[in-house]
């Protein structure tokens, strides 16, 4: 028995020994294929659309692994190695109905498309949606969509007939009239602040549950989970809650059958039951740009699709850009993307073309705080002293306007806000938007207005409904990752120069903490100014190409010159 279980070890260690030496040699061979493969097509890479690609591209366009993870900084070329990429599989003999290409936006979508005609390539890119519909027609599944007035009108019935909704929000103006209470719900909530944002609650609740793939059953689960976790009120609003939640969930789901509709939840989930079942055309590659932003639905679409066909996946995005989280976007599946996708090797494009490298090495700092993230050292051949100016006003960001516009050294210029109301104090042609639809975006010049702190300042301070943690499959470890991801968005659209709008009195949390954390590279162009003649504040004006300092007063006369 002895002799046998030690020749039982003794074999045991000559596999795992055959196995180590079979594992180098592969390595080498591998290093010694990837070599050869970018000698023999250095010419092609040394010209995409006119652009040569740095060390790193180069290896993610000609990789050969089963599963790929590109983390790419941002301004690092990744759209460029997408194309390079899908360029070098036509150059090597694939067809072009064996890639499958996903982005998460039609606007993106449509401008790979347009590289890769103007390449001579007629190639799909599609949005996860459009890959959905188009495999269940493929099935001969129904297929029509459910208007999106559906679930808020049957979220809207629900609660205002719901005998319970009180203690969601116990502040409504509730009245007594008659023998006993009388909720007059469907007048209240309708007109009331509180009633608007707990039927927005429900929707959200409803497309969360619904993106992360849960079932029907997961409502008595949560029900426990909130019986095991929480005591007194918070226990009994969750409950209700969950209880309407699950009501509405059912009249959603009733109608979406009688009708014989499905939204865009079911889209991706039917998508991916149809190939489990059932299979899908030949794919040989799949390439997903703006991973960062994929839900667990999506993620489980993708797997599935690579189990039934074999293909290479390759997915690429930025971790320090997820900024969808209360859309469905799970960082996790990002962050622990070898646990979907075994195996997988691991790119980080860390050079840079759009930032200076002072701005690279402020906003690294900055974003890492957020212990959620993937540690990258961005590196940038760009100079810039100053690539962030500061100005302070005390009551509206006109006060510095002109200011701000005699700095800019570029009519290439972004305005961007945290919230679409922020922009409404903008003078200008320039492109105005939110942060969140900036994404992917850059300009010369960047302006930043909203600098406050306050409740929807930036960062944005509202905080989500406990609720929600019930359908999020991520938690926050510190308090505003999601917003820090977002300023860190908003600052790197800047290949030269960030002009931050604050708020003298209230400055953005944001604002404080670069200034604390960086002796160099940030400069404050003006603190506010008091008229010496009555204490109003100085704004700036031009006059005949001139600037002066003007008293904000309409009484007082004050001028001087800049």
């Amino acid at each position: 028995m002895i002799y046998i279980e030690k020749t039982k070890k003794h074999l045991l260690e000559k596999v795992w020994l055959f196995r180590l030496i079979a594992s180098k040699r592969n390595k080498k061979l591998k290093k010694r294929y990837l070599k050869q493969t970018l000698v023999l097509n250095k010419d092609f890479l040394d010209n995409i659309n006119g652009y040569s690609l740095d060390e790193i591209q180069r290896g993610v366009v000609v990789s050969e692994e089963s599963s790929t993870l590109v983390v790419a900084g941002a301004g690092s070329g990744k759209s460029l190695t997408i194309l390079a990429r899908i360029l070098y599989l036509i150059k090597c003999g694939i067809k072009p109905t064996q890639i499958l290409v996903i982005s998460f936006t039609n606007e993106a979508c449509n401008n790979l498309r347009r590289n890769l005609i103007k390449n001579g390539i007629d190639l799909d890119v599609l949005t996860f949606h459009k890959l959905g519909l188009r495999i269940l027609k493929d099935h001969n599944l129904e297929t029509d969509i459910v208007p999106k007035t559906v679930l808020p009108t049957i979220i809207n019935n629900m609660v205002e007939n719901f005998n319970n909704v009180e203690i969601m929000f116990p502040e409504a103006p509730f009245i007594t009239i008659g023998d006993g209470m009388e909720h007059l719900q469907r007048i209240i909530i309708a007109n009331s602040e509180e009633g608007k944002n707990l039927k927005q609650l429900f929707l959200t609740f409803i497309n969360l549950f619904k993106g992360a793939n849960y079932q029907k059953e997961d409502f008595q689960r949560f029900l426990k989970l909130n019986e095991k976790q929480h005591r007194g009120y918070t226990r009994d609003k969750h409950e209700a809650f969950l209880t309407l939640a699950s009501q509405i969930y059912d009249a959603y789901e009733y109608y979406l059958e009688r009708n014989r509709q499905i939204d865009f939840h079911d889209m991706i989930n039917k998508a991916r039951q149809m190939v489990e079942l059932r299979g899908i055309k030949d794919y040989q590659y799949i390439i997903i740009d703006e991973y960062q932003d994929t839900s667990l639905g999506k993620c489980l679409l993708l797997k599935a699709i690579k189990d039934y066909t074999g293909a290479q996946i390759m997915a690429v995005g930025d971790d320090f850009q997820s900024i969808y989280r209360f859309t469905g976007t799970n960082l996790a599946l990002f962050m622990d993307f070898q646990k979907y996708f075994p195996n997988a090797q691991i790119f980080k494009l860390e050079n840079t073309y759009r930032n200076s490298q002072t701005l690279l090495n402020i906003m690294g700092k900055f974003i890492l705080k957020n212990q959620q993230q993937i540690p990258k050292q961005l590196k940038s051949n760009k100079i810039e002293a100053y690539p962030i100016y500061i100005y302070y006003y005390e009551n509206s960001v006109k006060e510095v306007w002109e200011l701000v516009v005699n700095k800019l050294e570029s009519n290439d210029v972004l305005v961007l806000g945290r919230n679409n109301k922020d922009l409404d104090v903008v003078i200008g042609s320039w492109p105005k938007m939110t942060v969140h639809q900036s994404k992917g975006l850059e300009a010369d010049e960047v302006i930043l207005v909203n600098l406050e702190d306050k409740v929807t300042g930036f960062p944005n301070k509202i905080i989500n409904d406990e609720v929600l943690n019930y359908v999020l499959d991520t938690r926050e470890v510190m308090p505003f990752e999601e917003e820090r991801r977002l300023f860190y968005v908003a600052m790197t659209r800047a290949k030269i120069r960030n002009h931050l709008l604050v708020k003298a009195k209230k400055p953005s949390l944001f604002v404080q903490e670069l200034l604390r954390d960086n002796k160099t590279g940030i400069k404050v162009c003006y603190h506010v100014k008091y008229c010496p003649k009555c204490q109003g504040v100085l704004s700036i004006v031009r006059e005949a190409n001139n600037l002066f300092y003007s008293c904000s007063r309409a009484k007082c006369a004050y001028k001087r010159t800049l």
